[in-house]
């Protein structure tokens, strides 16, 4: 799982797959957009990006690289923190729940 800090909000996300944490991510930015009254084409341009790709960053489909949607990101005012987490084992299990 990858912690992904949107301004004052978390999400954890599993990258690997579409997911409602990414269309959440999304929704954020296209709303911050439409806000500044700006569409794909425009906000594409300011952020050195295909308009494609800002539809993709959108809608939570994109799977290009994170530095994309870090820059499409900071270009509307947020910014992304990344804390990766290291998944639990077996063997991690009778501590995570204080079972002896």
């Amino acid at each position: 799982m990858t912690l992904i800090k949107v301004i004052d909000e978390v999400f954890l996300v599993k990258v690997d797959y579409m997911n409602p944490y990414l269309e959440q991510i999304g929704a954020k930015l296209k709303a911050e957009r439409k806000v500044r009254k700006w569409n794909q084409t425009e906000a594409a341009k300011r952020a050195g990006l295909s308009r494609r790709e800002i539809s993709e960053i959108e809608n939570g489909s994109f799977r290009g690289s994170i530095l994309k949607v870090q820059d499409y990101s900071m270009l509307l005012g947020f910014s992304l923190a990344l804390d990766l987490k290291r998944r639990p084992t077996l063997a991690d299990l009778p501590e995570m729940f204080g079972e002896d």
